[in-house]
């Protein structure tokens, strides 16, 4: 059971009694493994179509989002089975729902440097071995890897056919000398800078740049967080490979199998009205 108190460096640290009904929570998620996922469209800039899904972790008791989970397990020192349930449990579900997910490639949200047990990651690897090239493994570029750890990482995921993404690029501190460090596959451009775009010529000319600099050095770039048909249209025009966002698709326990009809026409048109565009 969890107290009420906790040596927090000097002196006593008070948890909230609502704080410490989430971790009783967050650990009886994690003793059950009751963490489910909802699948969100990432959606191919040039033609509507969708590319792959994201799997977006939630609890099955609905109780805490999975903010709370992962605040709840960083101080419950449980982020180790965040990782290999979310790592098994997705595999699994693809691997055993294929007709769920067509020939979608499917992002899966890592958490770089936690390890686990040898037994889970041998079962992972074979699932990676039989859905080959399938998996992308999405990582945010603040990831605190040294180069020997980054490097053992992308070959252990380039033996296994899996991409890598990095997520969130263009937030905090990010930087070209980060992504140069990762050269993964993807990147994905925060949401802060995709939000309201087309009224702002700063975050266009920001994020034009990101895009430009993917695009010579053989990566995709995908807008994380479209929003409105606005943000859409701005993100086709500057270049961007992939969509993702509440426009476009919300997350679903059942991925949908396409988007709405009318805003792939949107993209459609666009691309008609735009035939020197650069495609996916």
């Amino acid at each position: 059971e969890l107290g009420a108190e906790r040596s927090y460096g000097v002196g006593m640290f008070f948890f909230p009694q609502d704080e410490l009904k989430r971790n009783q929570i967050v650990m009886d998620i994690l003793n059950k493994n009751l963490l489910t996922y909802h699948y969100q469209p990432i959606v191919n800039a040039h033609d509507g179509s969708i590319y792959a899904y994201e799997a977006l972790m939630r609890s099955k008791t609905g109780e805490v989002s999975p903010f709370q989970i992962i605040k709840s397990a960083t101080y419950l020192n449980r982020l180790n089975d965040v990782e290999r349930f979310t790592l098994l449990n997705v595999t699994s579900e693809v691997t055993q729902n294929p007709e769920q997910f067509g020939s979608a490639k499917i992002f899966i949200n890592s958490l770089p440097g936690i390890e686990i047990p040898e037994a889970d990651e041998r079962e992972f690897e074979a699932r990676l071995v039989e859905n080959d090239g399938r998996f992308v493994i999405e990582f945010t570029e603040e990831s605190e890897l040294d180069d020997k750890q980054l490097d053992s990482m992308k070959l252990k995921y380039e033996r296994y056919g899996c991409r890598i993404a990095v997520d969130d690029f263009g937030a905090g501190y990010s930087n070209v000398n980060n992504l140069l460090r990762y050269m993964p596959q993807y990147v994905k451009i925060d949401r802060m800078l995709i939000m309201k775009i087309q009224d702002n010529p700063q975050k266009q000319h920001f994020v034009r740049s990101i895009i430009d600099f993917a695009h010579d050095n053989g990566i995709r770039a995908l807008a994380e967080g479209v929003e409105t048909g606005d943000e859409l249209i701005e993100c086709l025009r500057l270049g961007v490979d992939l969509i993702q966002g509440y426009y476009t698709g919300r997350p679903e326990r059942i991925p949908i199998a396409e988007i709405d009809p009318e805003i792939r026409s949107q993209i459609e048109e666009f691309r008609l009205q735009n035939m020197d565009w650069r495609a996916v």
